[in-house]
């Protein structure tokens, strides 16, 4: 049998798969807007709720002197700003045998910053999920749950929830992204829009549903993570699931701006370092960055726990 021509399948130099959350998946950073700081022990100043005081009148008259009111201002002692850091190693062999579309040096920087950014938002969803932390909160169960097509009201839930807002009114609603589809397909929210002549629901359309309770933009968590043991088999799962929350979020944070809280972080504070080492031969590349994210205001939140099954 003559021989037959050898072809060698050539790599791609511009695809490559990879399970990476896109930047706009995560939510924790728009929820609690960064506001970056040059030390890393501060204070926040706050006013308290004198304006709201009512005298019985404001009048004077004749020789009367003009009554005196007044107002105090503090600071709190913010949380110390703390370090947060990963590493990884890029070895000899990796610099040596890897073709494109692979950068060993690049590629375990960005993971790294994607594993930070995916725990930060866990922990972010932790606190604004517990409802010891957001305690102005309800619980919804059985046929109440918006996963109950027939049965539940979300735009009742919505409107208490509107009405329960303790100090600002809320701005910004926050689901999972399955919980967002789902939404869009209830049949209340559907019966809102009937008249609108098309078929499915928009982004757009379910924000003019729920802008009528001053809700002004929606954020749909879309990043997901490994949420099983390391060593185990892995458990791709929604960060945000299940519970909706409410919040009031300031788009200029600043002098007598209110928002439940900030992710505080350190000016020039991220570095990158690369490290080589030599036995074995490679390379250590850590990433280290300041921050802390502080809740100031639970009140500025409302949470509607176990919204979906």
């Amino acid at each position: 049998m003559a021989n037959q021509p050898l072809y060698l399948d050539p790599a791609l130099t511009d695809v490559a798969n990879a399970w990476y959350n896109k930047q706009a998946d995560f939510v924790a950073n728009k929820i609690m807007p960064t506001v970056t700081v040059k030390k890393a022990t501060f204070k926040i100043g706050q006013f308290d709720k004198s304006n709201l005081q009512m005298p019985a009148n404001s009048l004077r008259t004749g020789a009367a002197e003009t009554k005196s009111i007044g107002y105090n201002r503090s600071y709190v002692t913010a949380d110390p700003l703390e370090e947060h850091s990963l590493k990884d190693w890029v070895y000899k062999d990796d610099y040596e045998q890897s073709d494109n579309p692979f950068d060993p040096e690049s590629d375990t920087t960005e993971n790294i910053l994607q594993v930070m950014q995916v725990i930060d938002e866990k922990q972010m969803v932790d606190t604004l999920t517990s409802t010891s932390i957001v305690t102005n909160n309800t619980t919804l169960s059985g046929t109440s749950q918006w996963s109950d097509l027939d049965h539940s009201s979300p735009i009742t839930d919505i409107k208490n929830a509107a009405a329960s807002a303790l100090w600002v009114d809320f701005n910004t609603m926050v689901l999972g992204r399955n919980d967002y589809l789902t939404l869009l397909t209830h049949p209340e929210i559907r019966d809102y829009l009937k008249w609108s002549g098309q078929g499915g629901v928009t982004h757009e359309q379910l924000l003019s549903v729920v802008g009528q309770f001053g809700i002004q933009q929606i954020l749909i968590g879309r990043a997901r993570g490994n949420t099983a043991p390391e060593g185990t088999d892995e458990n791709i799962q929604q960060l945000w699931s299940n519970d909706v929350l409410f919040a009031y979020v300031t788009d200029t944070p600043g002098r007598k701006q209110i928002n439940g809280g900030y992710k505080f972080q350190l000016e020039n504070g991220r570095e990158v370092t690369n490290q080589p080492i030599n036995d074995p031969p490679m390379n250590e590349i850590i990433v280290r960055d300041y921050y802390n994210y502080q809740l100031l205001m639970p009140e500025a939140y409302y949470l509607v726990k176990s919204a979906f099954a």
